[in-house]
């Protein structure tokens, strides 16, 4: 089982259908958290998953809508009486901003206790002790700090790349190429540096030669109604392409097969095959 749940679509301000950023990535193996923004353990349950299979928690930067539901979940998972080892990784900005708001929430004893590693600015091949099933790669993005995208590669499953924050970015280009599926941030509606507008997103897409796109850190009072930005990445984007919605999960089987538009859509860009979970 491969499965990528959305658990917050939303930018930095959040709305009542948006939550800050989040997303899980399910194996056999386990839960690897991508970003940690707003209430993460409350999201894990509302769709289906279980917070205690837990493993890994990845921060792509020190933006509080990455990491500040990070002191909470660790609450949580010791109230849930977590088990087994923890990691939380991400570059050094990042991991000094999380143990710094870990300590200030001063926790003491009542938190599970991770284990922090620091990635280098400059990215490159991720070694975590825990076997997720999975060889990672992080690739700096460009972004008004330092920001590390994330790479998942399984043998014999398609890709998963995950772009956090980031303007148009040559090295989130190369960390996406060829991939199956690239979670690209799209924020703004007209250029605004580190932060990506539609058409931005489906050129960073199209360069890297990904089938599916995945738009996030959306927000139709900052970007664009959903119709009219599908139709602007369908300008530049040839394959698959939808907006985020919390809760939305998304399969990456062996053979996911050709995604299927859905009706009254137009453009060239199709719309990317996901599934609500069960209530």
């Amino acid at each position: 089982m491969n499965r990528f749940v959305v658990l917050g679509s939303g930018t930095a301000l959040p709305d009542a259908d948006r939550e800050n950023s989040g997303y899980a990535f399910q194996s056999d193996a386990g839960l690897l958290l991508l970003d940690c923004g707003g209430s993460p353990y409350r999201r894990l349950l509302k769709y289906g998953l279980d917070p205690c299979q837990l493993r890994a928690i990845f921060i792509s930067h020190n933006h509080p809508d990455h990491l500040m539901g990070l002191p909470a979940l660790l609450l949580h998972l010791f109230l849930a009486q977590h088990s087994g080892p923890l990691h939380v990784f991400g570059n050094a900005s990042a991991m000094q901003t999380a143990q710094a708001v870990i300590a200030v929430a001063e926790l003491g004893r009542h938190a599970v206790v991770p284990t922090f590693h620091t990635l280098p600015d400059a990215g490159g091949a991720v070694e975590l002790p825990v076997d997720l099933g999975l060889e990672m790669r992080a690739a700096p993005t460009y972004h008004s700090r330092p920001t590390l995208a994330l790479r998942l590669d399984r043998p014999g499953h398609p890709s998963l790349v995950y772009g956090a924050d980031s303007g148009p970015s040559a090295t989130l280009v190369e960390l996406a190429r060829g991939a199956h599926t690239l979670i690209h941030e799209c924020t703004v509606a007209q250029p605004f540096d580190t932060h990506s507008t539609p058409e931005e997103a489906a050129a960073t897409a199209q360069a890297a030669g990904v089938q599916r796109l995945i738009l996030t850190h959306y927000s139709p009072r900052w970007t664009a109604p959903e119709p009219e930005v599908l139709q602007r990445v369908a300008q530049v984007f040839t394959g698959s392409v939808c907006i985020a919605h919390d809760g939305e999960v998304f399969t990456l089987d062996p053979d996911p097969g050709p995604a299927q538009p859905k009706p009254k859509r137009r453009g060239r860009a199709k719309i990317a095959p996901a599934m609500k979970p069960s209530p």
